[in-house]
Order: structure tokens, then C-alpha cells, then sequence
């Protein structure tokens, strides 16, 4: 999370390239929104599993990180042109990922842009109800993903699920009262399609993504300077107490409520 906060902010300050990168975690995690309570996490569930907790940047719902393939891509919204407001961005966005799954033999399409009302009614998981534009397989949600914002730049990232893993994400999650839904009627993950490993996916990504943008894509290793300022950041922030169990806030500067 760190790393990414860097890079949006060197994209906004003119001092990163457009950048996009894949990753994977390790332990396990739980990705809470920008927004949300940190209540909604059963931290004694997550104990038990091994998994660790932190919060994201960007806005949404909690997302379990594990047996799936992480993405994120700063650019400036120049890059964007008409498509920088929040859903023609993450259209735009949308459509690389889509083009990229495909690559991979996944028949996945867009959620239309009515998708899933943003209403209060729903529950602490992000895949528990696609959004607008979002990448459904066989009518379920494959990919979940978030954005936050800068003045001249924009980060989104998100989680392209491997194998879905419903019973571990609900046992680290305080479920509201009433009837248990079924989360598992609404998930989907490549698993379903193929055999992939992680590297396949993001090099069939990588590709979508420059045919979608014309560019030209040169792997590198993050700088030294972005290193150091993404350590200082985790130790600061993300790895911070006071930062991961804050209460919710009543308003988010530059940052975007999403999926």
C-alpha cells in the first residue's frame, strides 16, 4: 500500500512515469477501505488464519488477498483525456483488464453502468455485488477494485481472484445480523478457466494495457528514492496501529467511494 501511495504521488508531482505493477502478498491479508470501520473486522478470526490486516488508500470494501493476483496503475489523468472522471476512468481502466483476461481465454464482460446501486444495504465484503464497469465471469465478480485520487493523478488498484476463498474472508469478517448471504453465488475466480500462475496473468495484462494506451511498457525496478519513501510511509502509516483501526471518517479528502 505504501508503494502505491509513492507512486501516485511521484505521478502527481511529474517525477514517475505512468506505472503499472503487479503484486502478490504474503501473509495473507485483509484490505480494508479508506472508509470503512475497522469493527467490521473479526480480529480473532484473522489471528487464527494468519492473516494480517492493514487499510487501503482507496475507498471500498474489504478484499482477502490470497490466492489471487494484485494490480495497480498510477497515471496522470492527462493520459485519460475525456474518460478522468470517476466512472469513464474506471471504464477506461476496466476495458485494458477485460482485454487482458481475454487474452487468457476468461469470456469475462463489464458490468453495465446501473450495476449495484451505491445503497447503504450492503455488507463489509467488496465481492459480495459487482459495481458499474466492473469484470464479471459467467455473470460473477472477478475482479474488485478501488481508486483514490490526486489533483493531476490517479491510482486504481485491485484484486483479480485466482481461487476464491468465501469461508476464509467471512471468518475474518464481523457479519451483520440477520439471514448469511451467499457469497460464493457471486465470486468467481481464473481458476475456473485455467491453470494460471501469477506471472502469466500479469504478462497478458501488461499487454492489454499498452495495446489499450499505445504505450510502450519497460519493466524496472522501483528507485531508490521511491524505496526509501515507501518504507519510511509503512513504517508511518500502514504498519501503524492508529492508522489500520481508526474509525471511519466522516469525509475523505481526494479520495473516491468505489466498488
Amino acid at each position: 500500500m505504501a508503494v502505491d501511495e509513492v507512486l501516485l504521488d511521484g505521478v502527481a508531482a511529474g517525477d514517475t512515469p505512468p506505472t503499472l505493477r503487479f503484486y502478490e502478498w504474503a501473509p495473507p491479508c485483509l484490505s480494508l477501505g479508506y472508509f470503512q470501520a475497522f469493527e467490521v473486522v473479526d480480529v480473532a478470526g484473522c489471528r487464527s488464519l494468519g492473516v494480517d490486516v492493514v487499510r487501503r488508500p482507496t475507498g471500498g470494501r474489504a478484499i482477502l488477498h490470497d490466492r489471487e493476483l494484485t494490480y495497480s496503475v498510477a497515471l496522470p489523468l492527462s493520459l485519460l483525456g475525456l474518460d478522468g472522471g470517476v466512472l469513464p476512468s474506471y471504464h477506461r481502466l476496466s476495458l485494458a483488464l477485460e482485454r487482458g483476461l481475454k487474452r487468457l481465454g476468461a469470456p469475462v464482460v463489464l458490468a453495465a453502468e446501473t450495476a449495484a446501486p451505491a445503497a447503504p444495504d450492503h455488507g463489509p465484503a467488496c465481492f459480495d455485488r459487482p459495481s458499474a464497469h466492473e469484470i464479471l465471469l459467467d455473470g460473477r465478480k472477478l475482479v474488485g477494485s478501488a481508486q483514490v485520487r490526486r489533483a493531476t493523478a490517479i491510482l486504481q488498484h485491485g484484486s483479480i481472484l485466482i481461487e476464491p476463498r468465501t469461508d476464509r474472508l467471512l471468518a475474518c469478517l464481523r457479519l451483520p445480523d440477520g439471514p448469511p448471504g451467499r457469497l460464493e453465488d457471486g465470486v468467481a475466480g481464473l481458476g475456473e478457466v485455467g491453470d494460471f500462475e501469477a506471472a502469466q496473468i500479469a504478462h497478458a495484462l501488461a499487454d492489454a494495457f499498452a495495446e489499450e494506451f499505445g504505450a510502450r511498457l519497460v519493466p524496472s525496478p522501483l528507485r531508490s528514492a521511491e524505496r526509501q519513501a515507501a518504507e519510511g510511509l509503512a513504517a508511518s502509516k500502514y504498519q501503524s496501529v492508529a492508522w489500520t483501526e481508526r474509525p471511519a471518517p466522516l469525509l475523505a479528502r481526494n479520495t473516491t467511494r468505489t466498488r
